[in-house]
């Protein structure tokens, strides 16, 4: 058994909640800390896989460590006991309970993990990443009209990478996928290098742990117009999980066009962010279905090739310039987070 004090993102996500509450007592005249430490002691804590000592404990009410992950997670979660409550902390948002359809007793607590990770990873000078160059550079006639790169293999990405190769009507793009490009060469650009099928986004390659999910190929970005992102999850038709995929466009202000669930634009902008409606058709962030989803998405990205980017480039800039300062007003998206938790907690254990 595991308690809250022995896992590092769990006395993290504390550890910024105090700060937040001593915050709200001073500036806000706000209520005192709920007491935390009581249910830090009292409430067990698991790591979302770990089932033989989530069920072998008789605790009424568990704290579930599902931060850097989703509802795809939720196969575990059916395996759990139906005899106690759930608290889930959760990177993604927006899931709908029916979709879910769970047995258990739960609770579910948005954290937006990647988003506050990358801003301190490459805000924070005390980070490797602070040391990248992270400002997307807007100019005429680049070589390649989008750029997208992709990890591990799985069946709505070797969709797409099919509808790419069958259907794109022009050569200068980089698609890359599990180490294979189907585009444009792309390793003099790009950071990252490995065999096909063997990619880890959390293999070191640096001697400051720096991995390669937080590498930032700006010599490969900055060669595209657009960036095709296809997010973790595709083929659910509920729920938000937002992660450093999506997440580098942002902090760079590169345009993008996104492979994800439905209304994943929507509900970006609900954090603040910018998206390109006014630029060009983003009516495919309603599509339920996936497959036609990602018809409409390549059917944008040839439609692109026509965009005038020289015209618009400082309608571009704009956006982008919005996103990358969105990222100084995180505070109110993780207030609303801690709200959510602090009642939670006064609901169940106070």
């Amino acid at each position: 058994m595991s308690y809250l004090s022995s896992n590092d993102l769990l006395n993290q996500f504390l550890d910024r909640y105090r700060a937040w509450k001593d915050h709200d007592s001073v500036y806000n005249h706000s209520s005192e800390l709920v007491d935390i430490q009581k249910s830090h002691s009292g409430i067990p804590c698991f790591y979302y896989k770990d089932i033989e000592n989530i069920n072998q404990c008789n605790d009424p009410v568990v704290i579930i460590d599902c931060i850097t992950e989703g509802k795809h997670s939720r196969r575990y979660f059916n395996r759990y006991k139906t005899n106690k409550h759930y608290i889930i902390l959760s990177n993604e948002s927006h899931c709908d309970k029916i979709d879910l359809d769970l047995k258990i007793s739960y609770t579910w607590i948005t954290y937006y993990y990647f988003l506050f990770l990358a801003a301190k990873y490459y805000l924070s000078p005390e980070s490797f990443g602070f040391c990248i160059e992270t400002e997307y550079q807007f100019y005429t006639a680049k070589p390649m009209r989008f750029v997208s790169t992709n990890g591990s293999v799985r069946n709505e990405r070797s969709h797409l990478r099919n509808q790419i190769i069958n259907r794109i009507q022009y050569k200068n793009f980089i698609f890359k996928y599990s180490g294979v490009d189907y585009g444009m060469p792309s390793d003099q650009s790009d950071v990252v290098k490995f065999t096909s099928d063997q990619f880890d986004p959390y293999t070191s390659i640096s001697k400051q742990h720096h991995n390669t999910g937080q590498t930032l190929p700006m010599d490969m970005y900055n060669r595209a117009d657009f960036n095709l992102v296809v997010e973790t999850d595709v083929d659910y038709q509920y729920g938000f999980l937002l992660s450093e995929k999506t997440i580098k466009c942002l902090i760079t202000g590169m345009p993008f066009v996104i492979v994800a669930t439905p209304y994943f634009l929507k509900y970006l902008t609900q954090l603040g962010f910018h998206t390109y409606g006014e630029l060009w058709d983003e009516s495919y962030d309603d599509e339920l279905d996936c497959i036609k989803r990602i018809d409409k998405i390549v059917d944008l990205c040839n439609n692109l090739d026509k965009f005038d980017w020289a015209a618009n480039q400082s309608a571009l800039e704009r956006i982008g310039l919005k996103n990358r300062s969105n990222f100084l007003n995180l505070n109110r998206v993780m207030a609303c987070g801690f709200r959510e938790f602090e009642q939670s907690i006064l609901e169940l254990v106070v």
